[in-house]
C-alpha cells in the first residue's frame, strides 16, 4: 500500500459535488452518487438499503474492521450568494469551494482517497437524509446490532475529535381568535397575532434566565423562534397564527422535559404544541468516558463541546462510544461559496490512513 495523497482528496472531491444531492428536493437516487460509491468500492460487500423518499444507506465493509465511518451525502440547497458553481470544484487561496465540500463530502473524499491507496479493513456508511432532519437512515441503521468498537462520524470540527454537543427539539404551536374588524376593542387580547407575541416574549425571558446555565464552555440554551404566520390584513382580526421553534439544550439535559418545562413556564397547554424533530445530546448515558477514551485511543486532539447537533447523538444513545470528527469549520457550512481548507483535509487524510493501516 502506498499512502494517499491530496491530489486524490481533490479527484474525489470534485466527483462528489458534481452530484446534485441537495435535500431538499432528496433526488439522491438520481443524482449519480450511489453508483459513483459502488465503483470507488472495490472488493467490499456492499448493503445499500433505500427507505424511500431520499432516504438511501450505502454500507461497505471489507476485512475485520474495527471502526465504522459515517458520512451524510446530502448536502443544504444551493442558496442566494454564490460567485461560482457551486457543484464544481474551485481552488483559491489554500481552499477547495463547492457545495457540501465543507458539509461534508470534504471528508467523504478523503476516506476514498484512502480506499483507493490500499486500504482494505474498513466499515463505511454513506447516508443521505441528515440535513433533511428526520435521520432515518441513522435510526434504521441502529435497529439492528453491529460489533464495531467505535464510530466516527464526519462533521466539520477542524480535525479534532468532539465528545459532546447540545442536543434539539423542535415543536409549533398555534394561537387561535374569532376574526372581526380590527375597531372591536376585543382585538388588542383575543387577536392570534398579540396571543403568539405575548408568548414569544415570555418563550425569550424564559431563554435568558437559562444563560446562568452553563455546560464547560457552553451557555444557556439556544432558542430560535424560525417561523412566524398568521393573520389577514390590519383591519381583520388576525384568526390564527402558526409558530415554529427550536430548542437546543446544554448536553445531558433531556430535550422532552426541557420542551415540558418551556410550555409550562410560558402559559401554554401541551394541546397547543406539536413536537417535531426530537434527538438528544452527546454524550448519552453519561458516555462522556467512553468517547474520550476512543479519541484518545485514536491519537487525536480533542475539542471543546460543540453547539451544531450531530447524527453521533445518536449512536451514542445506541451505546456506542463515539466521536465527531472531520475537516472544515462549522461557519462555513450551509452558507454560500463553502470551503474546506486544504490543510485541514490533509490532517484528516493523515489520520484516516493511519487509523486503516493500523500504523
Amino acid at each position: 500500500m502506498t499512502k494517499p495523497n491530496i491530489e486524490q482528496v481533490k479527484k474525489h472531491l470534485q466527483s462528489l459535488v458534481s452530484f446534485n444531492t441537495t435535500n431538499p428536493p432528496r433526488q439522491i437516487k438520481d443524482s449519480g452518487i450511489v453508483e459513483y460509491l459502488q465503483e470507488c468500492l472495490p472488493g467490499a460487500d456492499i448493503k445499500v438499503t433505500d427507505y424511500g423518499d431520499g432516504s438511501i444507506n450505502v454500507l461497505a465493509t471489507k476485512g475485520q474492521p474495527e471502526y465504522l465511518f459515517n458520512y451524510h451525502i446530502d448536502t443544504v440547497p444551493v442558496t442566494d450568494g454564490w460567485q461560482t458553481d457551486p457543484f464544481t470544484l474551485h481552488q483559491s487561496d489554500g481552499k477547495l469551494v463547492a457545495l457540501g465540500a465543507c458539509d461534508i463530502k470534504g471528508a467523504a473524499a478523503c476516506m476514498l482517497a484512502c480506499i483507493e491507496a490500499g486500504a482494505d479493513d474498513y466499515a463505511v456508511l454513506f447516508s443521505s437524509d441528515e440535513e433533511h432532519g428526520s435521520s432515518l437512515c441513522i435510526k434504521s441503521f441502529l435497529k439492528q446490532s453491529h460489533n464495531y468498537q467505535g464510530v466516527i462520524v464526519a462533521e466539520p470540527t477542524q480535525a479534532k475529535a468532539v465528545l459532546a454537543h447540545r442536543g434539539i427539539v423542535t415543536a409549533s404551536v398555534s394561537f387561535a381568535a374569532q376574526s372581526g374588524h380590527s375597531s372591536e376593542p376585543r382585538a388588542l387580547k383575543e387577536n392570534a397575532n398579540h396571543q403568539a407575541a405575548s408568548w414569544m416574549s415570555k418563550a425569550i425571558r424564559w431563554a435568558e434566565d437559562k444563560l446562568a446555565d452553563t455546560y464547560d464552555c457552553l451557555q444557556g440554551t439556544c432558542f430560535n423562534i424560525g417561523h412566524l404566520q398568521g393573520g389577514i390584513k390590519p383591519n381583520v382580526i388576525a384568526p390564527q397564527t402558526d409558530i415554529k421553534f427550536g430548542l437546543r439544550p446544554l448536553p445531558e439535559v433531556d430535550t422532552s422535559r426541557l420542551l415540558h418545562e418551556l410550555v409550562a413556564a410560558t402559559g401554554l397547554n401541551l394541546e397547543q404544541v406539536t413536537e417535531g424533530f426530537n434527538a438528544p445530546s452527546l454524550p448519552s448515558h453519561n458516555n462522556l468516558g467512553k468517547n474520550e477514551k476512543l479519541a484518545k485511543k485514536l491519537g487525536l486532539d480533542i475539542s471543546p463541546p460543540v453547539n451544531f447537533w450531530t447524527e453521533a447523538a445518536l449512536f451514542s444513545a445506541a451505546d456506542y462510544p463515539v466521536i465527531v470528527f472531520g475537516p472544515g469549520s462549522i461557519e462555513q457550512a450551509h452558507t454560500a461559496n463553502e470551503w474546506v481548507a486544504i490543510d485541514e483535509l490533509e490532517q484528516v487524510l493523515g489520520h484516516y490512513w493511519r487509523i486503516l493501516s493500523h500504523e
